[in-house]
């Protein structure tokens, strides 16, 4: 049942541009900002396509378009659902419009005109908006209209999915030692090259999750298969699945699956009756299950009369490697047209408030290079227009390559250190125009600069440093030492802190390995395991403080003769988390430093999602009349956390990086920056790249589709999707050009790119303005650089 409508405005539009442009400082004037003003004016029956570039006020947009739905338009917020892509997107979406929709309340209720409904407008409550990220959406709305008498979905993280797979789909029926299998994965993969445990669980991950983001019929996949590998593949994904079921579980990709499902059958109609109004940012990072559901609401929605919006750019589609299908996006007029036979308005936000004129005109020329890429976008796209306001200093691209990256390394944490502490850098344009590059120190701190990776990994899979690592290293050795931020530099199980923190536990709960030996573990987790011990006595020996009122070694030994140091009785039952905690006592990084805080994060959860597949709730129980009992939790803790802990299925994922550090320098992967600004950008654009070795290709200059475009290759033949339009190679491409696009345009005022001499020289390099023009190379961009 839909509300009813008054047939007058509550708030003329007039008078909500006025209040927008004085209360929220935001210029959405049609003689100012045309391109907004079509999308939040819009008639609330009128379906959106709006085509936002960069920096262009897309948050703003939708922010303002559900405000302009409930003041003007008079709509109840409980008629209105908005989504985006990730957790802290959705917050900061919701923590706008509450923001605002006070701010603006509050000014509306001053107005003497609006005096007679003031009462109306004191009760709108924001907060019924329903907002979040469509995991969450979908979650929150099974919850809350399950039948009576079941319980509540439980989703877990995919850092526990990935466990699960490797427990369940791998190990259980000896699969990871399947060489089938394992040729298969490399044939996705295109090398056997560096194939562990972890990353065949991963490729089974993203295949399992292709089955129900791509809608495949599995069962027309596995008998035409044409590899022996595909039915084992098939049987580990269908065990993970299974596992989910009985335990009542879901993990992202069921959730989705269930709540479309419930969403047709009628089950959700309590839900529906309300929906008018869909929203969705982010929209090019979509698959066909999600389109599917919005779908479901759209048709709802224009059944009460409603409309949808959607938002997104296909220039910063990034997810083609999580299932993202960016033709949904390109196709979306006509696909939304067949299916519910509607044709929505077209908008484009073209203007760029974020960047100066010259960043701007950087990213048109590097998006519109490579000219069959051309054909691979929104036709008819208009070039990205600066808008920033003064005052701002236009500051020419920079350009820092060396003959070796220990040198760039050297020469880069100079140049951060002279910005942040040396009063400026001085340059010089081939004008002869001088500029100064610096941190303001009243107003700027480190945290105003991002230095941006493929991978912000600090070590190659040799073992080799990386220019992060390096860097760090030399930031450190400052006479100003300076400090970064990555806490994705290193796998999770080699960490120093989180290898003897693993280590005291194991050695608290399990002394002289007696569980773990009578255990079939296997091989790659049982190494591991005795690099943490070993890395935990040698803790334990140096005596780290505090030593009062009981040291670590007194702490250690208590744990493994059970016996406490005063009189109480050893508990029963003691949840593994308490230990975590404890232990952390004697590891000062895990309290205080910002990274390890991190890391700390991702143990405990861990611990805690783990709990909820065993028999023991992460509990480790003592009972001296019952010992196998006692044995049986710690093998459960072992197979359950650890194991998955030290074969690196656990990783730093981005939800366990929703706070930036504010006075450290950023160093992170571009997909992490996605939706971030900075003053002051690095982007790595070649530090790894000695030689034209066919081995990084698809880093720099693609030579096949690679293991995702592979795996849609292979997938997408059944799905109603049907086989890609564009080639494997071209969708590399693709990906590749919108991956630095992203990384370009995350930038404010300086843009820097960093590499070897050889990438600038020699090696072709998409991120560096190499473009195509049929298997030809053609042209490289570094020349309108200053190098420094």
């Amino acid at each position: 049942m839909v509300p009813k409508r008054r047939d007058d405005p509550m708030i003329n539009w007039n008078d909500f541009e006025r209040a927008v442009i004085s209360n929220l400082n935001r210029d959405i004037s049609r003689q100012s900002n045309p391109d907004q003003n079509d999308a939040i004016q819009s008639p609330l029956n009128h379906s959106l396509f709006v085509v936002a570039g960069p920096g262009s006020g897309k948050t703003t947009v939708i922010a303002l378009r559900v405000l302009k739905l409930i003041f003007v338009d008079d709509i109840d917020p409980s008629n209105i659902l908005v989504t985006t892509f990730t957790r802290k997107a959705a917050a900061e979406l919701r923590s706008r419009i509450l923001g605002w929709g006070d701010q603006l309340r509050r000014a509306f209720i001053r107005q003497p005109s609006y005096h007679h409904i003031g009462n109306q407008l004191r009760r709108l409550d924001f907060n019924r908006i329903t907002t979040g990220t469509l995991d969450s959406i979908a979650e929150e709305i099974l919850r809350d209209y399950r039948a009576p008498g079941t319980p509540p979905p439980v989703v877990i993280e995919d850092f526990v999915s990935n466990a699960l797979m490797i427990r369940v789909g791998l190990f259980s029926h000896g699969r990871h030692n399947n060489q089938d299998l394992r040729n298969y994965i490399a044939n996705l993969r295109g090398t056997s090259w560096g194939l562990n445990i972890s990353g065949i669980s991963t490729t089974l991950r993203e295949i399992k999750d292709r089955f129900y983001h791509d809608q495949i019929n599995i069962s027309q996949f596995r008998d035409n298969s044409n590899h022996p590998g595909i039915p084992i593949a098939c049987d580990a994904i269908n065990d993970c699945d299974l596992e989910l079921q009985n335990k009542l579980f879901f993990d992202f990709a069921r959730l989705e699956q269930e709540f479309l499902t419930r969403l047709r059958n009628g089950t959700l109609d309590g839900f529906l009756q309300d929906i008018r109004f869909v929203l969705v940012d982010e929209y090019q990072d979509t698959n066909l299950l999600q389109e599917q559901i919005y779908f479901e609401l759209t048709r709802v929605a224009l059944r009460n009369r409603g409309s949808i919006t959607i938002v997104g750019d296909d220039d910063q589609s990034l997810y083609r490697f999580r299932g993202a299908t960016v033709d949904l996006f390109q196709a979306f007029l006509p696909r939304i047209n067949d299916n519910l036979g509607i044709q929505p308005t077209i908008v484009y936000l073209s203007r760029n408030y974020r960047s100066t004129p010259i960043i701007v005109d950087f990213c048109n020329g590097f998006i519109t290079l490579d000219t069959l890429y051309q054909n691979a976008r929104v036709q008819n796209k208009p070039p990205i227009i600066p808008m920033r306001s003064q005052p701002y200093t236009n500051y020419p691209i920079l350009g820092m390559f060396r003959d070796d990256v220990n040198l760039l390394a050297s020469d880069l944490a100079q140049f951060i250190h002279g910005v942040i502490h040396g009063g400026g850098i001085q340059i010089q344009d081939p004008q002869d125009n001088q500029y100064t590059i610096s941190i303001n120190p009243q107003h700027g701190t480190p945290a105003d600069i991002a230095l941006l990776f493929s991978s912000p990994r600090e070590f190659d899979t040799q073992g080799r440093p990386r220019l992060p690592w390096l860097l760090r290293n030399e930031l450190t050795q400052l006479s100003h030492p300076i400090q970064v931020f990555n806490p994705r530099g290193e796998n999770l199980e080699a960490i120093s802190d989180v290898q003897v923190l693993c280590g005291l536990i194991l050695e608290c709960i399990d002394p002289n390995n007696n569980v773990q030996n009578n255990t079939n573990l296997p091989q790659v987790a049982i190494d591991m395991f005795d690099t943490w011990r070993r890395r935990a006595r040698t803790y334990i020996n140096g005596n780290p403080p505090p030593t009062t009122p009981r040291s670590l070694r007194q702490f250690v030994n208590s744990w493994q003769s059970r016996t406490t140091l005063g009189r109480r009785t050893w508990e029963r039952k003691i949840p593994l988390i308490d230990l975590v905690y404890k232990s952390i006592t004697w590891l000062p990084n895990m309290q205080n430093d910002i990274e390890g805080l991190v890391y700390l994060e991702a143990i405990t959860r861990t611990i805690n999602q783990a709990g909820l597949f065993g028999d023991f709730g992460g509990q480790i129980i003592f009972d001296p009349n019952n010992l196998r009992l006692g044995q049986a939790s710690i093998r459960e803790a072992l197979w359950n956390i650890f194991v998955p802990i030290a074969t690196g299925a656990i990783e730093i994922d981005e939800d366990l990086l929703e706070t930036l550090s504010p006075d450290r320098i950023n160093i992170m992967s571009i997909h992490q920056s996605k939706g971030l600004e900075f003053p002051l950008v690095v982007v790595d654009v070649g530090s790894d790249f000695r030689t034209n070795h066919h081995a990084h290709a698809f880093k720099r200059f693609p030579r096949n589709g690679g293991k995702t475009c592979n795996m849609e290759d292979e997938l997408r033949p059944y799905s109603r999707l049907g086989q890609p339009q564009r080639a494997a190679l071209d969708r590399a491409f693709d990906d590749l050009i919108r991956l630095y696009f992203e990384a370009y345009s995350r930038t404010q005022d300086v843009l820097l790119l960093v590499g070897l001499n050889s990438v600038r020289d020699r090696i072709p390099n998409v991120g560096t303005g190499w473009g195509r023009k049929g298997n030809w190379y053609w042209g490289c961009g570094l020349h309108n650089l200053i190098h420094i």
